[in-house]
This record gives structure tokens, C-alpha cells and sequence, in this order.
């Protein structure tokens, strides 16, 4: 079966009409892409920092797939289908006289509405993608990484880099995969502690897919404590040990915490207000603890849950995820803190880290 990507060139303004002509016709589904920025309140909303990029022209693309071929029937064999999921129903499935014929439809009622409107150039692009790379498209995004002498290869690659160290990641719905500026400078940071002294332990806060607790794992550390809020990061934290050939770990919890004798320990929990995560985090000290997370979540860890208090007296913070308007308030709540003895800032993007002493 063939599936065809059908892009729409319009308008920002236009987008949503675009979109509404395409579901009048019988297609489900459809992807604006734009350069427009958020605005202040729908920053708001965001679970992320989103920097701005000022580069909003104005334009945008309306896309949606279909697939040229016979329609599903009940009895279909889907044990052969790399995935069969998006393929349990027949939205989107047209034999080629019917395509040809919603086609036309579409095009005859985008070109009533330029009457009433600018809809920009209404040029239409296709792509034809087979099975294979209709679900594997997305894959384009996840190339192997080379941040110093660490490699982060995405699962399915198999080329390695001997006397190097190779970190082997499973993109899932897990925060971290090595292309993001803030998981960047968190390796650097991570590894040129490592390097510089022996660390006997690490605490990872909001672990996500595990990759940072991987490095410190696979740059030497002895014992790694990889803690994240979203307990949905498990199975996909789990397929990344598999992956890097990491056997030894054990998964805490408020029921049972008896996990001393592994090497990389895991957990869900909020550090902030469960005092069961707490009482179990702070039966040690920690000569790293790193969070790679939100500015205002870091403030919330330093000034509520006290982070700093979970070093070793010598030992290190590394704290990420903050965009560059927000460096200031992370430091002010960094310099209300006694135990900070200095901070380094590091840049890459638009994004900053902060590394601190104690």
C-alpha cells in the first residue's frame, strides 16, 4: 500500500479554512506547519520553554495523507505489517478515481474562497511514501550524536565508535534523545566533572528517558539514582537499559525502597512533596545532582525541596532546561542559597546551563 503526502501552501490566516475544506471533502486528519510565535498566553500553557525565532513570514502549510488502494476489509492479515495501528480503519483510503475526484472538489472550493480572501499561493506538493517509510519517516529526526567523546546513537542504529563511548537510546515518549541543546550541555558538563575526579555517586532529577543517568553510568560513576515525576518514562527508561546492556538496576518505590544493592537505581515520585522519595534520596549524599528540567521547576527543587542540601560538601550541580530570559531568576534563587560557593553559566541556543559548587 502507498501512502501520499499531500502538502497545501497558504496562509496563516487561511490555515484553518484550508483545513476545514479538506475535512468538508472526507479527509481526516491535517498538519499545519508556521513560523508564528507563541503568544504571552499561550506560553503560559506550554510544558516547555519555547524560545522565539522572529522569523514568521506569514505562511503556512496545510498537509494530510492518503493512501491510493483498496479499502480495509474485516478479515485483513495485519500480522504482516510493520505496524498496523494507524491501519485499523479505512479513513484517508481511496481507490484512485475517488482521490482524483476529492482532489478536484478541494481545489474548486479553495479557488471560491480566494474570491472573499488572500489564500496565498495554493501551490500543492505530493510525496509518495510506501508502508516502510510512511511509518518510519519520523526516524529522519533521530541521527546519532557526537557530543565529545560520547556517542548517542538512536536505537536502530548499529555502527558504533571503539574507544568511545556509545549511548544506544530508544526515541519514545520520554524527554531526551541527545539533540536538544539542554541535554547537550549537560554531557559536557557531566563529563568534565567525571573526568576531573572520581564520583562515587549521581542523582538525576527528572530523568525522563534516562539518557543523562546512562552517561554518568557508562562514564564510571558507581551508583546512579535516575528519579522522574511521569511514571509513563518507565517503559521507555527500561527499553534504554536493555539497550546500553545495563542489568543491574532496581526500581524504588513508597512500598518497597530496598534497592542499595544496585548499581542504577530508578523511581517515580514528586522530590518536592513526597517524603517518602525524600527520606529515601537523603539516606546519602550525592557528589552530582543534576536536573535538566524547567526554570521555574529548578527554582521550585532549589527553594521548596532543597536540593542543594542532597550534595556532598564539594560536590556539583548541574541544572538545564533554562532559556536565556530566565538565567536571572534561577540565579538569584542559586545566590539565596549559603552552600553555593560559585556558578557557571554555559550557553548553547538560546538555552543556558548553570553549574555549581558547593
Amino acid at each position: 500500500m502507498k501512502w501520499k503526502k499531500i502538502t497545501i501552501n497558504t496562509l496563516v490566516e487561511a490555515a484553518d479554512i484550508v483545513a476545514s475544506v479538506l475535512f468538508d471533502n472526507g479527509i481526516v486528519g491535517a498538519e499545519i506547519e508556521d513560523n508564528q510565535n507563541l503568544t504571552s498566553e499561550e506560553l503560559k500553557k506550554m510544558y516547555v520553554d519555547i524560545p522565539k525565532f522572529n522569523v514568521d513570514d506569514g505562511k503556512s502549510k496545510v498537509s494530510f495523507y492518503v493512501s491510493i488502494g483498496d479499502k480495509i476489509n474485516k478479515n485483513y492479515d495485519d500480522n504482516n505489517l510493520v505496524d498496523s495501528s494507524y491501519m485499523m480503519s479505512n479513513d484517508n483510503i481511496f481507490t484512485e478515481l475517488e482521490f482524483d475526484k476529492i482532489l478536484s472538489d478541494i481545489k474548486n472550493d479553495l479557488e471560491e474562497y480566494k474570491n472573499f480572501m488572500n489564500m496565498g499561493s495554493l501551490v500543492f506538493e505530493e510525496k509518495v511514501l510506501d508502508d516502510k517509510d510512511f511509518l518510519n519517516k519520523w526516524k529522519e529526526n533521530f541521527k546519532s550524536v557526537k557530543i565529545n567523546n560520547i556517542n548517542i546513537f538512536p536505537s536502530w542504529e548499529k555502527k558504533v565508535n571503539d574507544n568511545e563511548i556509545n549511548i544506544f537510546i530508544e526515541p519514545g515518549n520520554a524527554f531526551g534523545t541527545g539533540q536538544h541543546e539542554t541535554t547537550k550541555l549537560c554531557t559536557v558538563a557531566l563529563e568534565e566533572i567525571i573526568k576531573n575526579g572520581k564520583v562515587k555517586n549521581f542523582l538525576d532529577i527528572g530523568a525522563g528517558s534516562g539518557i543523562l543517568s546512562l552517561i554518568a553510568y557508562k562514564l564510571g560513576v558507581n551508583k546512579v539514582y535516575a528519579i522522574d515525576i511521569d511514571d509513563n518514562c518507565e517503559f521507555n527508561l527500561l527499553e534504554n537499559l536493555k539497550l546500553n546492556k545495563i542489568e543491574n538496576y532496581k526500581k524504588i518505590s513508597c512500598e518497597d525502597n530496598n534497592s542499595n544493592l544496585a548499581n542504577f537505581i530508578y523511581g517515580f515520585g514528586n522530590i518536592i512533596t513526597d517524603e517518602w522519595l525524600q527520606n529515601y534520596l537523603k539516606k546519602e549524599k550525592y557528589d552530582i545532582v543534576v536536573a535538566n528540567i524547567l526554570a521555574p521547576v529548578i527554582i521550585s527543587l532549589i527553594d521548596k525541596a532543597d536540593i542543594v542540601s542532597y550534595l556532598n560538601d564539594g560536590g556539583k550541580i548541574i541544572l538545564s532546561g533554562i532559556i536565556k530570559e530566565k538565567e536571572d531568576e534561577v540565579r538569584r534563587a542559586l545566590q539565596n542559597n549559603s552552600k553555593i560557593k560559585n556558578i557557571v553559566s554555559n550557553a548553547d541556543g538560546d538555552w543556558v546551563s548553570l553549574v555549581c559548587s558547593t
